[in-house]
């Protein structure tokens, strides 16, 4: 721990005024609000995250539990909207909705599905049941918070006469986020109609008995790989491994290197384990085709059905401001459309992304289900020691996969990680409590206090260190530790994760497996 005489001390632990300048990745956001800086093992120089304004917390939904939720007597308030006037009435059997128009255009009710007007978190479910009658053509919609907030709604059915209409919520979970759905809309563009419901619920299925799930390891030295397999297998077979997904050649190597990793994969088929090719990088999402013709190449090598699937690990977020800009979260999600068609049905797609990819949005949705909606599998870094950690930051995106039917890999970790130390520093309008400041115009952060010598632009804010926090590399990584313990956690893990979604545990990776002790 020498090292904590250096930079980071001075940044973080002590007046700050020998602390060097950090220089910040571009471009900067127009507005910073938030700055992490976070020293890596002995590294003095930071990696930097700068964040914009926070957005607001969404309320904690109400999630039910039974497997039959009838929602009717649970609904809240309902308002009017458009050009009409109406009136709720309340009944026994359900409720009563009536309305004429003035004027031209659309009318109708929203009626919240909670009556405290909470979101309700409808994940778990898969079917959605509305039975009623209405009295001219009514739409019936869904909206979730996304779309509470922008007036948007999502068409379920259009329904005249008596209707008895059961909706997948497979089908309207690829258009609105079913963790935040907060309301029923009901409308119309004729002069007058009327709509009674009395029922609406949603249905869980049974629980199955969920296959058992597979093993894999990720082998990133393919050279290695190629020039000795049987090792690569051995250890495979030693952990009842059912695939492996190993790194693909550059598009340097020459054909004869090419040609070999070809056959690699079909001697891992031929063993009776499915052999997956890998690859990816951040700036893919910046040249998308490179990548597609790397595919393309391999694709055009392999013999049909040897190939079990290709599997991109892109990390579109390592590339500066990529969380910051909606234009780069659209970008990779074309990315992936892209390199789907690269694929073109001969294989299968799997992707790789961390857990806390269900965080950032795209048209109020996860990315991480924007992601699970164009491929036919995802592996999730979900890289914790502890099982339960695992569950509950893997959770939504096991609920999604079984929701949309994409199976989902979990991963653990097995190599030498360093510790980590992090300082977070938030906006501070008063300079004088300020323990640094943002140089827009040189890409600086300064600590304070400036020295007279140093220039400072007119165009800076100030910002104060609001926490620090450590991670420590046994929260992530089993290294250190047994074979047989990280073979234990595996299959404890495969054991007794409810979902039907998940598919198996992917050992992170291969040569950090081969490292620990029996």
């Amino acid at each position: 721990m020498a090292w904590l005489s250096g930079v980071f001390v001075l940044s973080a632990m002590l007046p700050l005024a020998q602390a060097d300048d950090i220089p910040l990745p571009g471009p900067i956001p127009s507005t910073v609000y938030e700055i992490e800086l976070t020293y890596v093992g002995e590294r003095t120089a930071p990696a930097v995250t700068l964040s914009g304004p926070p957005q607001s917390i969404p309320p904690l939904p109400y999630r039910p539990f039974a497997p039959i939720l009838e929602l009717i007597s649970g609904l809240g308030e309902a308002r009017r909207f458009g050009s009409c006037q109406g009136e709720v009435l309340r009944a026994d059997e359900g409720i009563d909705l009536k309305w004429t128009a003035e004027g031209t255009g659309r009318c109708g009710q929203r009626i919240a599905l909670h009556r405290d007007g909470l979101p309700t978190d409808l994940l778990s479910y898969q079917r959605l049941r509305i039975r009623g009658r209405a009295e001219g053509r009514v739409v019936v919609a869904a909206d979730d918070l996304a779309g509470y907030r922008g007036e948007n709604n999502v068409p379920l059915a259009t329904v005249s006469g008596a209707f008895d209409i059961t909706v997948p919520l497979q089908e309207i979970g690829r258009r609105l986020d079913l963790r935040y759905v907060m309301a029923l809309v009901v409308s119309t563009e004729a002069g007058s109609a009327r709509i009674s419901f009395d029922r609406i619920e949603v249905v869980r299925e049974p629980a199955e008995n969920r296959q058992s799930g597979g093993i894999g390891f990720w082998v990133w030295r393919y050279r290695t790989a190629i020039e000795n397999p049987e090792t690569m297998l051995a250890t495979c077979r030693a952990q009842g491994c059912s695939r492996v997904l190993i790194q693909m050649p550059s598009q340097s190597d020459d054909e004869t290197l090419w040609r070999r990793y070809a056959r690699l994969l079909a001697t891992v088929r031929e063993s009776g384990i499915e052999a997956l090719a890998l690859d990816g990088y951040p700036e893919a999402i910046q040249e998308p085709y490179a990548l597609a013709d790397k595919i393309r190449r391999l694709l055009d090598l392999v013999e049909p059905g040897l190939l079990f699937g290709v599997q991109l690990d892109i990390e579109p977020y390592l590339l500066p401001g990529f969380l910051e800009d909606e234009t780069q979260l659209l970008r990779y999600v074309e990315t992936i459309e892209i390199l789907k068609g690269a694929v073109a049905g001969r294989t299968r797609l799997s992707m790789v992304m961390p857990f806390w990819l269900t965080g950032p949005t795209i048209a109020g949705r996860p990315l991480a289900f924007a992601v699970m909606d164009r491929a036919d599998e995802v592996a999730v870094m979900s890289y914790r020691t502890d099982l339960d950690e695992v569950q509950d930051i893997a959770e939504d995106i096991l609920r999604y996969g079984e929701m949309s039917g994409t199976p989902v890999w979990l991963a653990v970790e097995t190599t030498v990680l360093p510790l980590e130390h992090h300082v977070v520093l938030r906006r501070e309008t008063r300079s004088g409590r300020g323990d640094a400041l943002v140089d827009y115009d040189q890409q600086l952060l300064r600590w304070a206090p400036i020295p007279e010598t140093q220039a400072v632009s007119a165009h800076r804010d100030w910002f104060r260190i609001h926490r620090r926090f450590t991670v420590r590399p046994e929260r992530l990584s089993f290294a250190g530790r047994t074979r047989a313990e990280v073979s234990m956690a595996v299959r404890r893990m495969l054991a007794t994760t409810s979902q039907r979604s998940l598919a198996g545990v992917i050992i992170h990776d291969l040569d950090g497996f081969q490292t620990l002790a029996e």
